[in-house]
């Protein structure tokens, strides 16, 4: 029997010169013209066609939508390759239980080429699992520590890891890219969870970490818990740069320091990142094709208009994204160049997703939207919680209503003054009538998962007969 020795078994020459690490591909791929930037991606992308035509899931969706791989011949081509959702990766499980016929790989490719299982975190549903590929999982860690490198994290600096080490794949290509690609040594803490926050204030003080990667809520979780233990999260410390998913406003101000956001999901690991010029998320062109296209026709959008992320992966061998609706709500910016000088495309930041959006006497009203105003104001920690039901009121037909947990920063603060500014903000802001119920800080943990949960849960629809408040 042959063993697959994970130094023997990839071309790392060819590797790293398809997809740079982080000091080359700033130096290179970073600078590369528009042309040669759309140059590859066509090349790639037939590379992935022909790979996807092997799979039979894509051999299902393509021959119901009449699609072939020929047909693809400029970028222009991009919109008659079909679509598909979260739910077709659903019939895909239950056509051939419990991987999908998504998958290239099965655990026994493991005799010829290593290979790593993750799930989603299945805050939208059932966990989606994933088999990633020796190179797959190489790429996507080059990705990620092109992200740190962007965003000021440094060869010798100590990272606090903060990220769920779990069956998701989030924490564990980010240590894969601190370790590996970067020269940086993971301080893997996890959660609060595995390592109660103020032990990892405490890791942080006492080592002297330079960076923590954690979720916005999570580091401004940090930021509380330490001025609670007597330390000022702003002089106390030797941080100096903060990696995070969600709004950066908050964990700024809370430390002091610049504090910078991205773009990943679970099978294709880091999309997009900010830079130092902070003009929106540069999608690293090289490894995707990035549309944003119509809640409803699915068709493609100019920049400036907000519609789903549809997603191209270009670099995998294992299971294949190709024109992914991940369903997650952002904008593309009008192609000029970021004053970091990169030519790469721009994408807005992270807006909420689709399928929990809620129609409300006729207005679109997204969970994360809600959050957002709730939080700006600094009676409250930021945290909460929305769900919909139906309602039944003086005998009249059931109507939708939505309602927003929020916890209090204080326990003084007055809930019913608090409670009567937050309605009519969200009112004024969003158009119509959202209840909000003020709670106890650390109340909403069980709900949203915080401290566990790779990807906090904001949103339940309780409409359904028999899910009741």
């Amino acid at each position: 029997m042959s063993f697959p020795y994970y130094h023997k078994t990839i071309d790392w020459n060819k590797l790293v010169s398809e997809y740079e690490p982080p000091q080359e591909f700033v130096e290179g791929t970073w600078k590369w013209s528009r042309d040669r930037i759309e140059y590859t991606q066509l090349q790639r992308l037939k590379e992935t066609l022909n790979k996807g035509s092997e799979i039979p899931f894509y051999q299902i969706l393509w021959e119901k939508h009449g699609f072939s791989p020929e047909d693809v011949q400029s970028l222009d081509d991009m919109y008659k390759i079909p679509i598909y959702t979260i739910e077709d990766i659903r019939d895909s499980i239950e056509r051939k239980p419990p991987f999908g016929d998504y998958q290239k790989y099965h655990f026994s490719d493991g005799t010829h080429t290593p290979l790593r299982f993750f799930t989603s975190g299945g805050t939208t549903g059932t966990p989606r699992p994933t088999i990633y590929s020796q190179w797959d999982r190489e790429v996507g860690a080059i990705l990620s520590a092109r992200t740190f490198y962007l965003q000021g994290i440094k060869p010798g600096d100590a990272v606090i890891n903060a990220w769920s080490y779990s069956t998701h794949n989030a924490a564990w290509i980010m240590d894969h890219a601190l370790w590996h690609w970067l020269g940086c040594t993971p301080i893997t803490t996890g959660t609060g969870n595995v390592t109660p926050t103020e032990k990892q204030v405490e890791f942080a003080k006492t080592f002297g970490a330079s960076a923590i990667i954690a979720t916005s809520d999570y580091l401004l979780h940090i930021a509380e818990t330490a001025k609670k233990m007597g330390y000022d999260p702003k002089t106390d410390f030797n941080l100096r740069t903060l990696s995070a998913f969600g709004n950066t406003a908050p964990v700024e101000e809370a430390f002091g320091i610049p504090v910078y956001d991205s773009y990943a999901f679970h099978e294709v690991q880091y999309v997009a990142a900010e830079c130092p010029a902070k003009q929106g998320l540069h999608i690293f062109e090289d490894s995707f094709i990035v549309e944003v296209v119509d809640f409803e026709t699915g068709k493609p959008l100019p920049p400036g208009h907000r519609g789903n992320i549809v997603v191209t992966a270009l670099y995998k061998t294992g299971t294949q994204q190709i024109r992914y609706n991940i369903q997650d709500i952002s904008a593309l910016y009008e192609m000029v160049p970021c004053a970091c000088g990169s030519l790469h495309k721009r994408m807005e930041y992270f807006q909420g997703r689709s399928d929990t959006m809620v129609k409300l006497r006729g207005i679109n009203v997204w969970p994360e939207a809600c959050g957002k105003i709730v939080s700006e104001d600094s009676r409250t920690n930021g945290e909460y919680y929305c769900y919909v039901e139906k309602v039944i009121q003086d005998g009249k037909p059931a109507k939708d209503e939505m309602t927003i947990l929020v916890e209090k920063r204080s326990v003084d603060q007055h809930d019913e003054s608090l409670k009567q500014d937050l309605e009519e903000i969200l009112k004024r802001k969003i158009g119509v009538k959202i209840h909000v119920q003020i709670v106890d800080t650390d109340s909403l943990k069980e709900l949203t998962g915080h401290g566990h949960r790779a990807k906090l849960k904001r949103f339940e629809d309780r409409r359904k007969e028999g899910m009741g408040v």
